[in-house]
C-alpha cells in the first residue's frame, strides 16, 4: 500500500453559500475550494472556467461569455480579478480564422485579446481552448498528483481504462494550447459519454453543466486515482533504501546552505533556499531510484516550469564546486542542443533543486515563496514519480518538449509581465532588538523593500506582534526568541536564519537599554547589564554575522543603530555615552577588517527618539525629566524645540537611514560611515 484511505479528497461544498453567489462568483468559490487543497493541483497549476449567458456591453444582447482563469494565477487566493473573460464565439472562430490564415499555435495566443468581454484586462491563460472548446458550462482543468501518476505512467492509456472504465477519455502529449483544445472537442464528439479526459504527463479535465456537479466530479475522480494507487500490492515503488539517514542533517545543511547559496549567485543576484526534510523527501533520497528517476526530470509541464528539467544531485562531503559546475555545464549543453532560432537566452544554468542522499531536499528561488513553491512542486514529482513507479514505469517528457515548454515565448512573455524586483528582493536580513521602536520600524521598512526578515528579540509577546507586522508588508518573517547576551543564543539565531533562508545579507545590531547615572553612581549590576548588551552583545552579534556571510562570499551590509551620545557624551548616562562610542569604533574596525571580504559596516547616530522607543519607559522617563528640571510629559516637546528642524524624530526615520545603508543599489560605495537622525543637533555633528 502507497497511500491510505485518508489521503482521498473530502468534499468541501456549501450548497447554501453558493446559491447566494452569482455565476461569476460562484466560480471563484469553486476555484478558491480545488486550489486550496494540494492533492487537487499545485500552486499555480491547474484552470477553471465557467460559461455564462450576460449582456453584451454595447449591443444589451444576451451572449455567451467564457470566464477563465487568466496567465500566472492562483486559484486558491483567485478573485474575479483573476479571470479573463471573453466572447465565446469569437474564440471558437478563431479555428476558421487560423486555418485561413495559415496561423501558428503561438500566432493565435494574441488574438485572444480580440476577443476580450468589458475591456477585461486580465491576460488570458494558454489553456483557454481546452475551456472554450468543451460544450458544458461548468470545466475543471487540475494537476492532482494521483492523476498524473497514471498520465505519467508507460501504460498512461491502458491505465485510464482500469482506473476510471470509460468516464474519462484519452489524449496523447501535446503542449497546452489551440491545438490541443481542439483535440479534446473531438475527443468528446467521438465519445459524448464521458465526463472527463486524461492528458499524457499533465494533468486532467472535467465538465459539467452546473459548478455543484464538476467540483463533485473533480474530487470523485481524483480519488478514484488515489484509490487504485492504494490498492497497488507494490510496497517499495523506489526500490530499496540504499542510503543511510544523516545522523545529524542539521549540521549538514548548516555547513552546505551559506557555501550553496553563495556559489549559485548569478549575474550578481543571490537566491533563498528552502530545506525540506520531510519523510516522503527522504524516503526518495535514500533509495536506490534517486539517481535513475532524478535524471529523467519531471513530467507536468507546471513541474519543471519552476524545478528545470531535473534536479542535481549532491553527495554530502563532495566537492560542491565541482558538482555546480557539473551541473551548470549539462544544462548549458541542454540550452545548445535544444534551442531553436528564437528561444530565448539561458537563464540561470544553476540548479533550482539540490537534493541531498539521507538529508533532504534545498529548492532555490529568487523570494521565499518561489524557493517554497519550487520545493512543492518538486515534492508534487516525487508523488507523482512514486505513484507511477507503484502501477507501471514512470516516464517524463521528452527533453525537446520539456525544453519548448521552459523556453517557450509565451512563457518568456509571462515572466516579462512580472513586476520589477524590489531592492531589497533576494536578500535576507537579522534585525536584533525588533520587537519596538527601531528594531520594529526597520523590520517592518526592510520587508516593505521586499527583504526576508529574521526578527531577534528577549520579549516573546512584542515579538510576534513584530513578526506579524512585517508579515504584513507581505514579506516573509521569522522571529527568534534571543537574548544577544547570550552567545549560544544568537548563534542558535544565526542558524535559524540559515535554515529558513539559506544565510543572510543584512545585519542591524540595534538591541539595547540604557541606565542613567555619572562613573560614580553607576551601580555594578547597572554596568554588567550594558556590558553584556551594548558592548559584548554587539560585538557578538557581528561576530556572527561577518562569519556567516565570509562563509557565502558574497559581502553584507552591517548597520549598528549608536546614538549621539557617541560622539557627544550625555550628560548623567557615563556608561551609556562609553558603549555607544565603543560601538561606532567596533562598527569602523568591521569596515577596515573586513572589506575585502564586500563587507559594508556603517552606523546611524539617532537621538530623542522618543515616540515608540523601548527605552523611554516611565523611570528613563521621569529621570531624564528631573534632570532637564521639567514634566514627564514635556519630554518630546523638549526634544523637539532642542533640534534645529524643529521635528520629532521617529522610529520610521530612523528605519529609512537604515535601509539606505543596507541598500547595495543605493549605498554600495559606502562603508564607514555615521549617519545622523537627530532632527539636526549641532553637538551630535561629526567631527
Amino acid at each position: 500500500m502507497i497511500g491510505q484511505t485518508d489521503t482521498l479528497v473530502p468534499s468541501l461544498w456549501d450548497s447554501a453559500k453558493s446559491a447566494s453567489l452569482d455565476p461569476v462568483a460562484e466560480l471563484v468559490y469553486a476555484s478558491n475550494l480545488l486550489g486550496a487543497d494540494k492533492r487537487i493541483t499545485n500552486f499555480g497549476g491547474g484552470n477553471t472556467s465557467s460559461k455564462v449567458r450576460m449582456p453584451d456591453p454595447l449591443t444589451g444582447e444576451e451572449v455567451d461569455v467564457l470566464w477563465v482563469k487568466g496567465s500566472g494565477g492562483d486559484l486558491g487566493t483567485a478573485t474575479r480579478a483573476n479571470f479573463a473573460s471573453l466572447y465565446q464565439d469569437r474564440v471558437l472562430a478563431l479555428e476558421d480564422l487560423a486555418k485561413r490564415r495559415g496561423l501558428q499555435e503561438d500566432d493565435i495566443v494574441a488574438l485572444y485579446n480580440h476577443c476580450t468581454f468589458g475591456l477585461n484586462p486580465t491576460a488570458c491563460s494558454i489553456d483557454t481552448p481546452l475551456h472554450a472548446f468543451v460544450p458544458f458550462s461548468a470545466v475543471s482543468h487540475m494537476h492532482a498528483d494521483a492523476v498524473i501518476a497514471i498520465a505519467a505512467s508507460k501504460d498512461a492509456e491502458k491505465l485510464n481504462q482500469e482506473v476510471w472504465n470509460g468516464r474519462m477519455g484519452f489524449l496523447p502529449w501535446k503542449r497546452p494550447g489551440f491545438d490541443l483544445g481542439l483535440m479534446l472537442r473531438n475527443l468528446i464528439r467521438e465519445n459524448p459519454g464521458i465526463q472527463g479526459a486524461l492528458m499524457q504527463s499533465h494533468g486532467f479535465i472535467c465538465w459539467a453543466d452546473d459548478w455543484a456537479s464538476c467540483y463533485e466530479l473533480t474530487l470523485d475522480l481524483i480519488n478514484q486515482a488515489q484509490e487504485f494507487l492504494d490498492r497497488s500490492p507494490q510496497k517499495q515503488p523506489f526500490g530499496e533504501s540504499i542510503t543511510s539517514r544523516s545522523s545529524d542533517p542539521k549540521k549538514v545543511l548548516l555547513e552546505l546552505l551559506p557555501e550553496l547559496r553563495g556559489k549559485t549567485r548569478h549575474n550578481g543576484l543571490r537566491q533563498i533556499a528552502k530545506v525540506d526534510t520531510s519523510e516522503e523527501v527522504l524516503e526518495f533520497v535514500t533509495s536506490e531510484k534517486l539517481g535513475s528517476l532524478a535524471g529523467l526530470g519531471t513530467s507536468c509541464p507546471d513541474h519543471f516550469l519552476r524545478t528545470k528539467i531535473r534536479p542535481m544531485v549532491f553527495n554530502e562531503g563532495g566537492d560542491l564546486e565541482a558538482s555546480l559546475g557539473a551541473f551548470r555545464e549539462a544544462y548549458g549543453a541542454y540550452y545548445e542542443r535544444c534551442k531553436r532560432p528564437d528561444s530565448p537566452a539561458m537563464r540561470n544554468p544553476n540548479p533550482s533543486v539540490v537534493l541531498i542522499p539521507g538529508v533532504g531536499m534545498v529548492s532555490l528561488g529568487k523570494t521565499d515563496q518561489e524557493a517554497r513553491v519550487t520545493g512543492e512542486f518538486y515534492r508534487n514529482a516525487i508523488r507523482v514519480m512514486k505513484g507511477a513507479e507503484s502501477v507501471s514505469t514512470y516516464t517524463a517528457l521528452p527533453e525537446q518538449e520539456a525544453f519548448d515548454i521552459e523556453y517557450w515565448l509565451l512563457e518568456e512573455a509571462k515572466l516579462k509581465r512580472q513586476p520589477p524586483e524590489k531592492d531589497l528582493s533576494r536578500q535576507v536580513a537579522i534585525v536584533t532588538g525588533a520587537a519596538q521602536g527601531i528594531g520594529k520600524a526597520t523590520a517592518e521598512r526592510l520587508g516593505q523593500l521586499g527583504a526576508c526578515v529574521v526578527l531577534l528579540d528577549i520579549n516573546q509577546e512584542k515579538l510576534d506582534e513584530a513578526v506579524e507586522g512585517v508579515k504584513a508588508t507581505g514579506a516573509s518573517a521569522l522571529g527568534v526568541v534571543c537574548d544577544v547576551t547570550s552567545d549560544e543564543a544568537l548563534a542558535g539565531a544565526f542558524d535559524a536564519a540559515t535554515l529558513a533562508y539559506g544565510g543572510i545579507d543584512i545585519v542591524v545590531v540595534n538591541a539595547g537599554n540604557a541606565r542613567r547615572g555619572t562613573v560614580a553612581e553607576t551601580d555594578p549590576e547597572d554596568y554588567r547589564l550594558l556590558d553584556k548588551l551594548l558592548m559584548k552583545g554587539y560585538f557578538d552579534t557581528i561576530g556572527h554575522s561577518v562569519n556567516l556571510m565570509k562563509r557565502q562570499g558574497t559581502g553584507g551590509s552591517i548597520t549598528v543603530v549608536a546614538s549621539k551620545n557617541g560622539v557627544a557624551v550625555g550628560s548623567n548616562a557615563a556608561l551609556y555615552s562609553a558603549a555607544k562610542a565603543f560601538e561606532l569604533h567596533l562598527m569602523r574596525s568591521v569596515a577596515v577588517d573586513h572589506a575585502k571580504d564586500g563587507i559594508r559596516s556603517n552606523a546611524v547616530n539617532p537621538d530623542a527618539v522618543v515616540i515608540g522607543s523601548g527605552i523611554w519607559n516611565d523611570e528613563w522617563r521621569r529621570q531624564t525629566a528631573a534632570s532637564l528640571g521639567i514634566q514627564p510629559d514635556e519630554i518630546e516637546a523638549h526634544y523637539r524645540n532642542r533640534t534645529m528642524l524643529k521635528v520629532d524624530v521617529t522610529p520610521d526615520d530612523v528605519a529609512e537611514a537604515i535601509c539606505w545603508l543596507a541598500n547595495e543599489k543605493r549605498s554600495s560605495r559606502t562603508t564607514g560611515c555615521v549617519i545622523t537622525v537627530d532632527g539636526g543637533n549641532r553637538e551630535g555633528f561629526l567631527r
